[in-house]
């Protein structure tokens, strides 16, 4: 199994550079993953920015880099990746200093997959929170482009599994512990006279300077270090809010942006206001007529208030936002102390925790976190 030669000699063969931006990598994939949260959306997208930032260094550092950072060291058609892993099996396939020929289409498959799910990142939060890219989507376009995102990266972790078992197995078949050598960068060699690949310190430290840059400016711009107290003192005072729905529901609560609920829910609650909550409305028909054409006239504010509106089932009529299974999706870590006082009065007072509950909105750089 693996090559019978008895000269060997353990070079360095992976650069520091290819080091470096490996594990960097690794590194935003798994904060990617764990920031995928609302709440954490900052944190989330400087890990995607950096995470483009070093494919970019990647695929230059594969034209200009040391021998076996480059594709041409590795560019095996898919046959010859198909040949390597039925040699493999069967344990007569050679060592490969470099990349093996299936291990190179799994490098050409994660850059490229990498490369999918953060550009589509960038366009599904451009669209759901206007941030980043100066790119803007409508609702629909936004929700689109986050079930893209969303399925490529399912389909990274697939493949990161795949890429982490073929290095174990790979380690088993050549005898050798591949990912300690993406550590050390030292390789069991079996050619004569093979050159030590230099370190290019420099390059490598270009490379964390960069990625630590990404990272600081946005999550410092961002506000994210300080709680986002400057947005939130800041925020636009304005309602998205219309006339006589305002002049309505306003003096009893929140008057929600009527894009929240779908249009059959208004009309239910309307055609019941004689038993709305315990309580009669007492509106004539010309208002009742007025308050339905504003609701049907009203876009969503927000991507978060589409998904809301979108959320009841084609047959129901909700009455309450929290009966929606988006509001519950999305609420679902927040202890049954978050709707009581002094925190609220109710999973009905959006503005308990939104500091932009009264336009339908819900950003998540206005989310407030209470004292409990």
């Amino acid at each position: 199994m693996g090559s019978s030669r008895t000269t060997q000699t353990k070079p360095r063969v992976w650069d520091l550079p290819v080091r470096v931006m490996h594990w960097s990598l690794v590194s935003c994939v798994l904060i990617a993953w764990l920031t995928h949260d609302a709440r954490l959306i900052d944190l989330h997208a400087a890990a995607g920015y950096c995470a483009l930032a070093l494919l970019m260094m990647r695929v230059i550092w594969g034209f200009v880099g040391t021998k076996h950072a480059r594709f041409a060291d590795f560019a095996y058609t898919p046959r010859a990746a198909l040949n390597y892993l039925v040699e493999a099996l069967r344990g007569t396939t050679r060592h490969f200093t470099g990349h093996n020929p299936a291990g190179s289409w799994s490098v050409y498959a994660l850059l490229l997959v990498m490369a999918a799910v953060t550009l589509s990142g960038v366009v599904a939060m451009a669209g759901m929170y206007s941030l980043g890219s100066p790119i803007r989507l409508s609702p629909a376009d936004a929700e689109t482009a986050r079930e893209i995102h969303l399925w490529i990266a399912w389909g990274l972790l697939a493949l990161i599994c795949v890429h982490v078992a073929g290095a174990i197995w790979g380690s088993f078949v050549h005898r050798e512990n591949l990912v300690a050598a993406m550590f050390s960068g030292r390789k069991t060699v079996y050619e004569q006279d093979h050159a030590e690949a230099p370190r290019r310190v420099g390059m490598a430290g270009a490379v964390v300077a960069v990625v630590v840059l990404i990272a600081a400016s946005w999550v410092g711009l961002s506000g994210w270090l300080d709680g986002y107290q400057k947005h939130q003192a800041n925020a636009a005072p304005d309602k998205v809010t219309v006339g006589a729905w305002e002049h309505e529901c306003s003096s009893c609560h929140l008057a929600y942006s009527p894009a929240l609920l779908p249009m059959r829910s208004w009309r239910r609650m309307l055609h019941e206001q004689d038993a709305h909550f315990g309580e009669d409305l007492f509106l004539p028909e010309v208002k009742m007529r007025e308050l339905l054409a504003e609701a049907d006239s009203v876009a969503a504010p927000s991507w978060a208030a589409w998904k809301l509106g979108q959320a009841a089932a084609p047959d129901a009529s909700p009455q309450r936002i929290s009966e929606l299974g988006f509001w519950r999706e999305v609420h679902s870590k927040l202890p049954e102390t978050a709707y009581q006082a002094p925190i609220s009065a109710g999973r009905h007072e959006c503005e308990a925790c939104h500091r932009d509950g009264h336009s339908g909105i819900f950003h998540p750089r206005m989310i407030y976190n209470p004292p409990r």
